[in-house]
């Protein structure tokens, strides 16, 4: 490249800044030459000599240029790391005045209109995708799972377990907790992976992942695909399902199989 020369990207990146496809070339051809009158910008750019002196006024204005008096006036470029400091500044006090602007007008509007956000969940039907979110949701668990099952199908163990095992190495808190009868049933891996209480009032079973994610099992019908979960990561919903699920787990005995 040549020392005049100035290449495409460089260009694009001034008109990504802000600079009109004329300030553009006026400024660079300023760069280029040292100095030069209006006419000489006009005839060295397509820049139309009707034009010019708009574009040469924007540019001083935004501090890319500065003028000598004079009969012609004469325009030379500011440097670009001093250009570039006045550009961003200038662009962070519209910002912020824009900024205050569109705050104290919108968010009293937004809160009057008690906009409300769109939780996500999710109704999940059948055993098959209850156990892929189920799988789902351990695997994700980056540092607390609480899991409570009252009542677990003999399939539902041999299928999750091998999910259960992965997390061995990653060392995450497992509480489970479940009732007398059902832990008869456990395979000792996973009672290994876990602290374990009893509590045999419970009204349903489901998982609490990092606080972030819940999956309730809201029914077991007499076909598989009957059953019905719900996944949501709604923050109030995790809130509500954590807390109550260290209350049962504060009011439960330790896990002992009889």
């Amino acid at each position: 490249m040549s020392r005049t020369s100035v290449s495409a990207r460089a260009e694009k990146a001034l008109r990504g800044i802000g600079l009109t496809e004329y300030e553009t070339m006026a400024y660079l051809s300023l760069v280029r030459a040292g100095e030069l009158t209006a006419n000489n910008v006009s005839t060295s750019t397509t820049i139309p000599y009707s034009k010019v002196y708009t574009v040469l006024d924007t540019l001083e204005k935004k501090g890319y240029v500065e003028v000598k008096g004079g009969r012609p006036r004469l325009y030379y470029p500011r440097s670009p790391v001093e250009a570039l400091r006045a550009e961003k500044i200038r662009l962070e006090d519209k910002f912020e005045k824009n900024r205050e602007m569109v705050v104290s007008e919108l968010q009293a509007l937004y809160e009057h209109r008690e906009i409300k956000e769109k939780p996500e969940i999710w109704i999940i039907r059948g055993d098959e995708n209850i156990t892929s979110k189920i799988r789902e949701t351990i695997v994700g668990a980056k540092k607390e799972l609480m899991v409570a099952l009252p009542l677990v199908p003999p399939h539902l163990i041999r299928q999750l377990l091998p999910t259960f095992e992965t997390q061995i190495d990653h060392k995450i808190k497992i509480q489970l907790l479940t009732t007398r009868e059902t832990i008869r049933d456990l395979p000792d891996i996973l009672l290994n992976l876990a602290e374990v209480r009893i509590r045999d009032d419970m009204f349903g079973g489901g998982l609490v992942a990092d606080g972030q994610e819940t999956l309730l099992f809201l029914s077991q019908g007499v076909a598989r695909e009957e059953n019905l979960a719900v996944w949501s990561d709604h923050v109030g919903l995790n809130m509500i399902s954590r807390g109550y699920f260290q209350h049962l787990w504060d009011t439960a005995s330790p896990g002992l199989r009889g």
